[in-house]
This record gives structure tokens, C-alpha cells and sequence, in this order.
């Protein structure tokens, strides 16, 4: 499985173009041909995640009923405006106005590898977004890393 991490301030141009910063472009699958898709956050960021994990989830997508209104109510809302894209030959990846209004993106943006996805935010969005108490974050992280203990594993 493909990870990502890092935080980078990044530059995007007036055309909507966008350099990765070269660790996580290293990260992705592919060679010449590094095939992305862009999808909105489910917060107000972007979303990069590899072609070979969109195609995944486009086979979850097909089990979906015609019939299940809420399914196809996430789809759609969960696909509007994504876009594949491939990077050219500087590395750089093009939004579209879609998603680059969604996200309220500027000339400023932080990109920032978050497990097995990439993000884009507004560098405003992103600094309110992180966790400014440190102790909740030491609560979650006890929940995500630390195993229960048994009486076995105590002595």
C-alpha cells in the first residue's frame, strides 16, 4: 500500500497548475505516466489518490443499487467535479475552476500527504483545521497505536 506524509507549502499558477512536491510525487505508482484523480474533500480540500485506488472504488460504486437513493446521492456528490489527470513533465498537475473554487485555493496552497491519500487546501483552511490541543491528540493517538492490554501481555 502506497503511503503518503509531509506538509509543503506550495505555489499553484494562475492557469491552475500546480508542482507536487517531489517526495510524494515519488511516492505515486507509474513511472512517466503518474495517472492521479483530484476529487473534493470531505472537507474543503482536495483529494489526489492513485488511479489503482480509484478503480477500486469504482467497483464498490457498481454494487450500489439503482434503487438506493442515499448511494446514489454519495456518488454523486462524492464524484462531482473529479477529474484524472496525469503529471506533466514538471511534475505538475492542472485543477480545474470547479475544484479550485471549492476549495478556495490561491496562488499559496499547502499539500500535505495524509496515509494513503494526498491533499490540497487553502493555507488558511489547513491551520485552522489542525488540532491546536495537543492532549486530545495524544487521546487519539493512545485509540490508533497503543494495544489493548490482556492479563496476558501484563506479566
Amino acid at each position: 500500500m502506497i503511503t503518503f506524509s509531509g506538509t509543503y507549502d506550495c505555489k499553484m499558477d494562475s492557469k491552475g497548475r500546480l508542482v507536487l512536491p517531489a517526495r510524494l510525487k515519488a511516492r505515486l505508482p507509474g513511472g512517466a505516466s503518474q495517472q492521479i484523480v483530484i476529487l473534493r474533500g470531505f472537507k474543503k480540500c482536495l483529494t489526489i489518490i492513485t488511479l489503482a485506488q480509484w478503480e477500486e472504488e469504482l467497483k464498490k460504486f457498481a454494487n450500489v443499487s439503482k434503487y438506493d437513493e442515499a448511494g446514489r446521492n454519495f456518488i454523486r456528490s462524492y464524484t462531482a467535479d473529479m477529474m484524472e489527470d496525469e503529471l506533466d513533465g514538471q511534475g505538475r498537475i492542472s485543477l480545474n475552476k470547479r475544484l479550485i473554487d471549492y476549495a478556495k485555493l490561491g496562488s499559496d496552497v499547502v499539500v500535505t500527504g495524509v496515509g494513503d491519500v494526498i491533499e490540497i487546501w487553502n493555507t488558511e483552511e489547513y491551520a485552522n483545521e489542525l488540532e491546536p490541543d495537543r492532549m486530545k491528540l495524544q487521546a487519539t493517538a493512545r485509540g490508533i497505536f497503543d494495544s489493548p492490554k490482556t492479563p496476558e501481555s501484563n506479566g
